[in-house]
């Protein structure tokens, strides 16, 4: 009887032990399985690059004791963006001038596609203005648009579009902006006649 007794317990034991050796194999297939399908996706992904920040572009022209640097905060643009700017008359060396421009001030720009299709040109008042410019002391102006369009022109046209839009805005291509102060050496626009002229080239997408 203790014999039987003894060989049921043995038998009892022994499945437990098949059991727990049995699940815990399954367990190990089923974790080296998981690791040989998703091993890559547990691999920490590598981040993806930072984009590149703008570069900014400038451009100078000095001409006698006066120097004209225009500035871009980039090269690179879209059609929808409104293109910023700024154009920054200094005087060279030391002391003060007196200088005469237009009444709308000696600052201009133009825009001109390179493939030669469209053009803004840039236009000032004929009227003589009076300024004193200082060394250390600019003067600048952002962009703005200075040409003229004609009031018969087709809503479609090109110098009209650009010419009522508020902003700047400017079709795709590659285009050159240029910045020019226009101005007479000393007072009453009766000296030397200085025209300043500093370019930029933009790429713009769609």
């Amino acid at each position: 009887m203790r014999t039987l007794l003894a060989n049921k317990l043995t038998a009892g034991l022994t499945a437990c032990l098949r059991s727990v050796v049995g699940l815990a194999g399954r367990r190990f297939l089923a974790a080296a399985l998981c690791l040989a399908v998703n091993g890559c996706s547990a691999t920490t992904p590598t981040p993806a690059a930072p984009t590149p920040a703008p570069t900014p572009a400038q451009s100078t022209d000095t001409q006698g004791r006066y120097q004209l640097v225009f500035e871009l905060p980039k090269t690179d643009w879209r059609a929808s963006d409104s293109i910023t700017g700024q154009a920054t008359l200094s005087l060279v060396g030391s002391g003060g001038t007196d200088f005469g421009a237009s009444g709308e001030g000696p600052f201009a720009f133009g825009f001109d596609a390179v493939d030669g299709n469209l053009h803004v040109g840039w236009t000032m008042t004929s009227d003589c203005g009076n300024y004193h410019l200082d060394a250390g002391q600019p003067m600048s102006s952002p962009i703005k648009k200075s040409g003229t369009y004609s009031a018969t022109a087709a809503p479609y046209d090109f110098n009209r579009w650009f010419m009522t839009d508020p902003l700047v805005h400017l079709p795709a291509g590659d285009w050159t902006i240029t910045a020019i102060a226009s101005l007479v050496d000393g007072s009453y626009c009766s000296g030397a006649y200085y025209t300043l002229k500093a370019a930029v080239l933009v790429h713009v997408t769609a």
